[in-house]
């Protein structure tokens, strides 16, 4: 990657950086819970909001600096999984890109197999259990009236 193209992307990840403590000052303090039934809910969605907003920021501050070490040992650009170069244009659109397109398709693909599989599984008390797991935890009860009984115990070594 060109030296001017590295240098544009420090200094963005740099005027990135600088401007943290905006983004720490303008995520107040949770509001307290005081008011009527109408005015607490309204609070409560409010710092729902809030915290997800600074969670948000703080696992994208931790890529930006991730993204300046890569430029300081001179790493930035390549994809962490084939060493090719990331284009150009990829990281234009996502300045903070450890992977090239083609590595990072693969791995949605992956993901997503991996939701579907879930979705298919059996959710059983309120948890997503793969149906291999269950199998293993029910045993047959003699005294049940259905066939498959599973005691506390066992659900308790499925879901550990």
């Amino acid at each position: 990657m060109e030296k001017a193209m590295i240098e544009h992307f420090k200094n963005l990840f740099m005027e990135i950086l600088s401007e943290e403590e905006i983004f720490e000052g303008a995520l107040l303090q949770p509001a307290s819970l005081e008011g009527d039934e109408v005015d607490i809910v309204s609070v409560e969605k409010e710092n729902q909001m809030d915290f997800r907003l600074k969670a948000r920021t703080a696992v994208y501050l931790k890529k930006v600096r991730k993204s300046l070490q890569k430029i300081e040992d001179g790493t930035f650009g390549e994809c962490e999984d084939c060493g090719m170069e990331i284009s150009y244009n990829r990281l234009m659109a996502r300045p903070t890109a450890d992977l090239c397109i083609h590595c990072k398709e693969v791995e949605e693909k992956q993901e997503n197999q991996l939701v579907h599989k879930n979705r298919t599984s059996i959710k059983h008390g309120g948890r997503v259990l793969p149906i291999e797991q269950l199998e293993k935890g029910f045993h047959r009860d003699q005294t049940a009236t259905t066939d498959f009984h599973v005691s506390h115990m066992d659900y308790q070594d499925i879901v550990s």
